[in-house]
């Protein structure tokens, strides 16, 4: 048997060991020497029964004290290896990431999801889901979290999918999951916060032996602060870390929450919204600033302290910003999910009443009969209920800016140049992460598109894509995760 190994630095020695992968042909190891010096002795298991022992210490060379070591496995039928264990032979320890099920190499794979966000079609296209118009209306939803969701699908490789249930799952449920599916993914969403609710996903996971990936998960803060988790989210995301080689966030801020809170493998990825188009290649556009028309303004018009630590300052620089990127092109408004703005653009006149009414509680309006807002929402809004109908959208506009990181990440996966307004850590971090320009809200409200469009800084973000693209496909290689990148 040959078992390649591969020396790492030291700084990855996070354990003794942990299954980084598995997969039906072979499983990798992640090995540390020992307070004196040694490698520790492993036992590989295959459903159960000892396959090989493998000494490190005759496999890596020099004085590396963390190595990953790939062991191949012996041709099985698909179904009869069932899961993958690896001892230390000394203590009979297992590693992190024993007994699971190996993902097939061969066969259609089966894939379970985390809260989805709308209805999938065309096997990985996402649309909101359907329902009466008053419904629609008198519902908040985030468009972003669907978009998220199309893009994440649109990286992974899979055959067949299904939500799984983690608010009332049957044992016939959890059956199923255990036998018919190959692995479990959380998609990338604001999960990392003292809020979260996941209802019966920890019970259901430690019944189900699959591997669990999440995809640029981040946490949620007005500011850079310490975030303590409840103790039913440490423990869903010390599954998800027992389960994979890492945790894929969106930026640092995020790796420090999990790490504070005790989740230690954990990598800084980005999101998967940029990189919808699979395309490494991509080119984004950076035109001269006289060549620029059309303006899309992604509109943020939640204020809650969860999201700003000044709600009265974000609205009143917002509309600002909004008036000032209007008057200086061809600017479409995009909205994401508020019910007022659907009122508009589901043209519903009561709604709309309501909304106005709203807008000039809040001082969003300066009245019922401010002519330059009623234009903007009347004649310059953008909506949509199917994650097809934002990539159309966007890959008419010249340059995407404002307040949403998925009005701007999805449309610079079509080569338009985006630049982000910062005023929450989830903006800053995908901004640093992903090298996308981010401003303060007081520079697009004073000065509009055009203080804020630096070509330097558009292109360190075409320079930087294919590197960000590289980091993303990087991560799903390590983590095993089936991908098409």
């Amino acid at each position: 048997m040959n078992a390649p190994a591969h020396p790492l630095p030291a700084s990855q020695a996070v354990q003794t060991m942990k299954i980084l992968r598995a997969t039906t042909q072979e499983v990798v190891v992640l090995v540390a020497r020992e307070p004196g010096g040694s490698w520790p002795s492993l036992r590989l298991l295959l459903d159960g029964q000892d396959y090989a022992t493998i000494n490190p210490g005759a496999l890596v060379t020099g004085d590396a004290t963390v190595a990953e070591i790939a062991i191949p496995l012996p041709p099985l039928p698909e179904t009869r290896l069932r899961s993958i264990a690896v001892a230390d032979v000394r203590t009979g320890a297992l590693a992190p990431g024993s007994e699971l099920r190996p993902v097939s190499k061969t066969k259609a794979l089966r894939a379970l999801v985390i809260y989805p966000a709308g209805e999938v079609y065309d096997h990985d296209k996402v649309r909101w889901y359907r329902a009466p118009m008053e419904k629609l209306l008198s519902d908040y939803f985030n468009i972003g979290d669907m978009i998220v969701y199309d893009s994440t699908l649109k990286l992974l490789d899979y055959a067949h999918l299904e939500p799984m249930k983690i608010m009332s799952p049957t044992d016939a449920d959890i059956a199923r999951y255990a036998s018919e599916f190959d692995f479990v993914f959380v998609r990338g969403s604001n999960f990392i916060h003292e809020s979260m609710e996941w209802f019966r996903a920890v019970e259901v996971l430690e019944k189900v032996k699959l591997p669990v990936y999440a995809i640029g998960v981040g946490a949620q803060a007005s500011q850079n602060r310490r975030i303590e988790l409840p103790d039913a989210s440490k423990r869903f995301w010390s599954i998800v870390a027992e389960r994979s080689a890492a945790i894929g966030v969106r930026g640092a801020f995020s790796a420090e929450t999990l790490r504070q809170n005790g989740i230690r493998n954990v990598e800084v990825v980005g999101c998967p919204s940029i990189f919808r188009t699979r395309n490494r290649d991509l080119q984004i556009r950076v035109p001269d600033q006289r060549e620029i028309r059309k303006v899309a303004f992604s509109l943020r018009r939640e204020a809650d302290k969860s999201y700003t630590a000044d709600p009265e300052a974000y609205l009143r620089n917002q509309k600002a910003a909004l008036l000032k990127v209007d008057a200086q092109g061809e600017m479409v408004m995009s909205s994401h999910g508020e019910q007022e703005e659907k009122a508009f653009f589901l043209r519903d006149p009561a709604a709309k009443a309501k909304a106005v009414a709203e807008f000039t509680r809040t001082g969003w309006w300066s009245g019922a009969d401010d002519a330059a807002m009623r234009r903007i929402y009347e004649k310059q809004l953008f909506s949509f209920f199917d994650v097809e109908h934002y990539d159309a959208f966007a890959r008419s506009q010249d340059l995407a800016v404002g307040y949403r990181v998925h009005g701007v990440l999805p449309a610079v996966a079509h080569g338009v140049p985006g630049v982000l307004v910062a005023y929450d850590t989830r903006s800053q971090e995908l901004a640093e992460t992903l090298k996308i320009p981010v401003v303060p809200e007081v520079a697009l409200a004073e000065g509009g598109w055009r203080a804020v469009y630096q070509e330097a800084a558009l292109n360190g973000l075409a320079k930087s894509y294919a590197g960000s693209y590289d980091r993303m496909r990087g991560f799903l290689d390590r983590n095993g995760i089936p991908h098409r990148m």
